[in-house]
């Protein structure tokens, strides 16, 4: 299912962290899935595609769920994940966000209505529960994990992972955030991957600023003096209509990804 692999350095314990784009388009069209990306097989960030596009055993693995906003796109397959889930006889499955997050996923998505409720939700021995995102680094499993905001809708964050050799960072939907690209100017050669999205042509820029989203030339502004020669940029969440364009006008050490790639390092 993942038929790329790229290969970046070992951690000090030889352990390798696992990357797996389930999804990572900016819309939906036929062969093209939304936003999840698995990290070591039980770790999710965002849940646009998951029930469709790896198995449910695959899924029973799952405990944690990055959740960056709550935009359907990141989160429409998340109560169908949940519902597998639900089926599990014993243990604890969380789904993390900012407030802003939490409380719109509470309100809007399992309020009763739309799907159960669930903000502490036990059956058949599965604990499932929303929370907060800590401030600073928190643990998952052998993973170390951090937010931190970015402009575009409310309660938008990025997550920055790390297993103790350079981080990798994920920017979610965001548009030029200076905060964004200070920090990967802070992080220089630690900075092992960058993950960030681009989601219109240079000729849609006015649209992206708009709906706070990114272009291959707004991206290479950005990154101009900031980026370390050593990390890896991969733009994702690219709309399928306008690929070939922003293909075309990636910067030349952009990289990109449209689902199905696998990542090791």
């Amino acid at each position: 299912m993942f038929p790329e692999s790229q290969a970046f350095s070992r951690n000090r314990n030889g352990v390798q962290m696992k990357i797996e784009i389930l999804g990572c388009s900016g819309s939906v069209m036929n062969g093209y899935n939304t936003t999840s990306i698995l990290i070591n097989g039980d770790t999710l960030i965002d849940a646009g595609s998951v029930a469709s596009a790896v198995s449910e055993e695959a899924i029973r693995a799952i405990r944690n769920i990055l959740i960056t906003h709550t935009h359907m796109d990141h989160i429409k397959e998340l109560p169908f994940v949940l519902d597998t889930l639900f089926a599990q006889k014993h243990g604890e499955i969380t789904i993390w966000g900012s407030a802003p997050t939490i409380d719109t996923l509470g309100r809007h998505i399992f309020n009763g209505l739309v799907w159960p409720e669930i903000r502490e939700y036990n059956l058949n021995g599965s604990f499932i529960s929303l929370r907060e995102v800590p401030k600073g680094e928190f643990a998952i499993g052998n993973l170390t994990v951090q937010s931190f905001p970015v402009d575009h809708i409310p309660g938008s964050v990025q997550y920055m992972l790390s297993e103790g050799n350079g981080y990798v960072l994920f920017s979610g939907d965001t548009t030029s955030d200076t905060r964004l690209f200070d920090l990967v100017r802070s992080l220089g050669d630690a900075l092992k991957a960058f993950f960030v999205e681009v989601s219109f042509p240079n000729r849609m820029e006015k649209i992206a600023r708009i709906s706070y989203h990114l272009t291959p030339g707004l991206l290479e502004k950005a990154l101009k003096g900031r980026v370390s020669p050593s990390t890896r940029v991969v733009a994702y969440h690219l709309k399928p209509k306008y690929i070939d364009e922003i293909v075309a006008e990636l910067p030349p050490n952009v990289a990109y990804i449209t689902g199905g790639e696998a990542f090791e390092f």
